[in-house]
């Protein structure tokens, strides 16, 4: 059988948008030869719409679109995902299949996830019941609906058990074809040191997939084709994954990103599984965020401080492949420590991107603040504060940027937003100044360790300056400052993190995980400084939940998925 399966990226809170999304690739899937047509789950509100779903408007639009939708389905069956309030008050999320302009099959989720960034029984209701199968063109098609997929005992690998395994219900029902529309989110493994492999490491989504479809295929002797959405919703990435798994463990699959019907044909041979690659996936990734978020919110144009580091010319970079060079605009901020090579990296970057530029003198201000202090607290020496009132000047200008008539014209829009140019390594430490190089409306790197950051300037070539790759990352707020000095070396840094938060692994344990990522002078340094590395992990809570956003590409990153008390000891 041919099956188109349909790679869409939606709109949260726009059904009469998705809904045509599904009609339009429902067409060309037909028009390309396909016998079924398969949408992700939740293609009609988009996944999730969280608190709107209690919306009793929004709960009509969605049951209108829906029906629309099933009213123009011919003898291609459509089936999509969508919701419907249940009798508990919450809602079903579940799957329609529509077939010659009536909705012919309803499929309702069994398993729902609550766990990392899920929180699906907030809005569902699991239906604990199996579901039937449908007889169609001589196969019996069972219908299930993303975690459905995760709840086997030894492929699946959700944190938690469940108490039924939807997959293994309808096998065991007689089902010839199994079919799964999902909204899953992807991400990287966790982070190891190049040529380093560990037991304890968590694997890339891609990875798992790996495992799991054509493992269920294989253990089930069964067909499993997988629809996924594509796309970024605020932290969340989509890269789709779909495919169709056969039962002798070979897979046909889509490429990742990509938005469109992809056909799939269960009477032709697979091929062995192509693993994705970490930087161009990476890469990708950011930029897609990066577009989509910008989209959906309605802004055009973006600024960012350009301060000749590697952190800001990475951002860039991806802004210019997200926006286009008219609309983003790189702005030097100097200080009095702000050394020439900065100043001329940054202003490099910024021709050879083809991006707007400007210099904003930023000790002018800082000097208006010092000289306050110093009337009001006379002798004071110069320390933290005035390390911390740069960077807040700096902040400023950005802002202020933001809302002037000059820059707007310049770009074209009047929709800006400051982008944030922060990673992992430095947010996991506290390692940023509240107000200053903390603001923007998104950081596309704010989950990225300092060493994928170095990865992805790798990835991006020219568009980086050489100059800003062999340089030693600095702020630049006080005479002869650098990053690792008063960090610890990032190689050092990024173990313990990659290890601590990103792995999961205990923290008891940490010193002895160290052993397998490091060796010599670097393994002594890292578990010398391992308490006060994980001090600063805890006591910097606060300031992590006042950073824009990141989009997620680990498997745990700062956010919806990480939920640390302020007040735990």
């Amino acid at each position: 059988m041919r099956i188109a399966l349909l790679q869409l990226n939606a709109r949260l809170g726009d059904p009469e948008g998705n809904g045509r999304r599904v009609e339009a690739a429902y067409a060309k899937a037909i028009h390309a030869g396909a016998e079924l047509v398969v949408a992700p789950e939740l293609a009609i509100p988009g996944y999730l719409l969280e608190d709107r779903l209690w919306e009793s408007g929004m709960r009509r639009r969605l049951e209108v679109e829906s029906h629309r939708l099933a009213a123009l389905s011919g003898a291609v069956p459509l089936v999509f995902g969508t919701a419907r309030p249940a009798p508990s008050g919450r809602l079903w999320n579940e799957l329609w299949w529509c077939e010659g302009g009536a909705l012919r099959h309803c499929a309702h989720k069994r398993v729902l996830p609550s766990y990392d960034v899920f929180d699906e029984h907030r809005y569902f209701e699991p239906d604990l019941a199996p579901q039937p199968l449908v007889t169609f063109r001589g196969h019996r098609v069972g219908i299930s609906i993303c975690e459905d997929l995760w709840a086997d005992p030894q492929l699946g690998n959700a944190p938690v058990g469940y108490a039924v395994d939807p997959i293994a219900d309808l096998a065991a029902a007689g089902a010839t074809l199994i079919l799964n529309a999902s909204a899953s989110p992807s991400a990287l493994g966790s982070w190891l040191p190049a040529g380093r492999s560990v037991p304890w490491a968590i694997p890339s989504k891609d990875a798992q997939r790996q495992r799991l479809l054509p493992g269920l295929a294989m253990k089930h002797g069964i067909p499993m084709a997988y629809a996924s959405r594509v796309g970024a919703e605020s932290w969340l990435l989509f890269d789709g994954g779909s495919g169709l798994a056969l039962p002798d463990g070979r897979w046909q699959g889509c490429a990742s990103f990509h938005e469109g019907p992809h056909l799939v044909d269960t009477g032709l041979p697979g091929e062995t599984w192509r693993d994705l690659e970490d930087g161009p996936w990476l890469h990708q990734a950011l930029v897609t965020g990066l577009r989509d978020n910008l989209a959906k919110q309605g802004l055009e144009a973006v600024v960012l401080g350009l301060s000749g580091g590697i952190d800001s010319a990475v951002a860039a970079a991806l802004a210019v492949e997200a926006l286009g060079p008219g609309r983003v605009l790189g702005v030097a901020l100097p200080t009095r420590f702000t050394s020439d090579e900065s100043s001329t990296l940054a202003e490099q970057q910024a021709r050879h991107l083809g991006i707007g530029f400007l210099s904003l003198d930023a000790d002018a201000p800082f000097s208006g603040f010092a000289t306050a202090l110093e009337k009001a607290l006379p002798g004071r020496p110069f320390g933290l504060t005035d390390e911390n009132l740069q960077s807040r000047c700096r902040g400023s200008l950005l802002m202020a940027l933001t809302s002037e008539p000059e820059v707007q014209r310049r770009l074209g829009t009047d929709r800006l937003a400051v982008l944030n140019t922060g990673n992992k390594s430095e947010a996991a430490t506290g390692y940023f100044t509240l107000y200053g190089d903390g603001i923007g409306a998104f950081a596309p790197l704010g989950d990225c360790l300092k060493d994928r950051v170095y990865a992805l300037a790798r990835d991006l070539g020219e568009a980086v300056p050489r100059g800003v790759v062999d340089r030693a990352p600095t702020a630049e707020l006080r005479p002869g400052q650098t990053d690792e000095a008063s960090l610890l070396p990032y190689a050092q840094l990024d173990a313990i993190l990659g290890a601590a938060l990103e792995a999961q692994r205990p923290e008891e344990g940490l010193a002895e995980d160290l052993t397998l990522l490091l060796e010599g002078p670097a393994l002594a340094q890292a578990q010398a400084a391992l308490p006060r590395i994980l001090g600063l992990l805890r006591r910097t809570e606060f300031k992590r939940r006042q950073l824009p956003f990141a989009f997620k590409i680990s498997p745990k990153a700062f956010g919806a998925g990480r939920r640390i008390p302020l007040t735990a000891v």
